[in-house]
């Protein structure tokens, strides 16, 4: 099982540099992630929206795709106390740390773009927890 956040989900729509690494893993029966990639890929794509950059039909086609292509989405109040837990063990943002926590949960892989994420979560205990294909370089961050 690979869990993506919304970082890896987005480049899936938006087709920003090193798509290609996340591309890879569309169509897989396996993917999992927090609900609350749904609302923050909505976020993403209605500010995009507003901004012009890309219309609103696009986003919507967007989100639909999201749910069809992550097989299981799981309840983020669910991951809400662990997610906190390591916010303050790692001090990164608590809604980065639901994506770690529900993949420690269970027993996955967590596929990110956020390079400072995936650093900053190695370097206190959670290296084997990253999927190092999916992670961008720390220079394109």
């Amino acid at each position: 099982m690979i869990v993506v956040d919304t970082s890896l989900a987005l480049q899936w729509l938006l087709h920003e540099p090193d798509t290609e690494r996340a591309e890879v893993l569309i169509g897989r029966d396996d993917l999992a992630a927090p609900d609350i990639i749904l609302l923050e890929a909505a976020n993403v794509l209605s500010k995009k929206v507003r901004q012009r950059q890309i219309g609103e039909q696009q986003a919507r086609e967007g989100l639909l795709f999201l749910r069809s292509n992550i097989s299981t989405l799981l309840p983020s109040d669910t991951f809400v106390d662990r997610a906190f837990d390591i916010s303050v063990e790692i001090s990164h943002p608590a809604y980065d740390c639901v994506f770690l926590a529900c993949a420690e949960r269970l027993s996955a892989q967590l596929a990110t773009r956020d390079a400072s994420f995936a650093k900053r979560a190695s370097e206190r205990g959670y290296a084997g927890i990253f999927a190092a294909s999916a992670s961008s370089d720390p220079e394109r961050n």
